[in-house]
């Protein structure tokens, strides 16, 4: 079940550049309107007194958590304007590289040598999907650079949800999570002295599809998600956004597409699929073992 709802959550979340491309509006503003959006919807759905006996610790958590996620979508929805949808998708999708990192270090939690192999597939699948597409200039480089903070970002984003959502439902974390992005934003967009009346009349639609498809129905899945599974899965699983955004690019964005990203994309789902199941086994694996163990004892 958490596999086939991260797969969902991925085609929701590969939208998210669309909508992006569509807006005519300033990037602080479409970031903005899209957490704010995405923090009322989820209003009711919360249960108050399960918000208010956060503990001190899991509410600093959140708020890092949500800092991080406005960056990320500030930073990638820069990096838009600058590069390709897909050259720019496959850098945010790098994540899992320092997702892995961070779970070695923070968590203790090591891959198999096989799993990390099949990452190596799945990368390299990756970039190949870009490699035909990725401009080359100063602007390209500065969109490539942007995405690749945006990918940092989203990664502490990840492995901080993987330890929160542990003790904290989905709806209330992404709810905090969002609310406090939606905040940050706003500062982002006064400092930038962005008219959000006008950009609302203009995108207000655009605003609400991102709401809707991208986060409630791909972040917050993903989030739900994270108490099953670790951010590694979670962050592996998203590098499919890279072939979402070669296909949108292509049919929408008239971006080009080469026979080098057709197996890149290939080769990409191929080392995702490989690595979930390589990496149930060995879950399965050390259970045995730890049941073993209690049973010798």
């Amino acid at each position: 079940m958490p596999y086939f709802t991260l797969f969902m959550a991925l085609f929701f979340i590969s939208t998210s550049a669309i909508f992006v491309k569509w807006a005519e509006t300033p990037i602080e503003a479409v970031a903005f309107f899209r957490m704010l959006f995405s923090t009322l919807l989820l209003l009711p759905l919360i249960h108050l007194k399960e918000l208010l006996s956060l503990s001190s610790t899991t509410i600093r958590h959140m708020i890092l958590s949500g800092i991080l996620l406005a960056g990320h979508f500030w930073l990638w929805f820069l990096s838009l304007d600058y590069t390709t949808v897909a050259s720019s998708t496959l850098f945010v999708t790098a994540s899992p590289i320092f997702v892995l990192i961070g779970n070695a270090i923070f968590f203790k939690q090591h891959p198999s040598r096989k799993a990390l192999f099949f990452v190596g597939i799945a990368l390299l699948g990756g970039g190949l999907v870009a490699y035909g597409d990725i401009a080359v200039g100063p602007r390209a480089l500065i969109g490539d650079g942007l995405a690749l903070l945006a990918t940092i970002l989203v990664a502490g984003y990840w492995l901080l949800g993987q330890h929160v959502r542990t003790s904290v439902s989905t709806n209330t974390y992404s709810f905090g999570v969002y609310a406090v992005a939606s905040i940050v934003l706003l500062l982002f967009s006064l400092i930038q002295s962005v008219n959000l009346v006008a950009a609302f009349q203009i995108d207000w639609r655009i605003y609400i599809l991102l709401a809707v498809f991208p986060t409630l129905l791909g972040h917050n899945l993903f989030n739900w998600a994270l108490s099953r599974v670790s951010a590694s899965i979670v962050s592996i699983t998203i590098l499919g956004e890279a072939v979402w955004g070669m296909i949108f690019g292509y049919f929408l964005f008239q971006e080009s597409l080469t026979w080098i990203q057709i197996t890149g994309a290939s080769l990409l789902l191929i080392g995702i699929g490989l690595f979930l199941r390589r990496n149930e086994q060995d879950i399965r694996e050390q259970f045995a073992n730890q049941k073993a163990a209690t049973t010798s004892e």
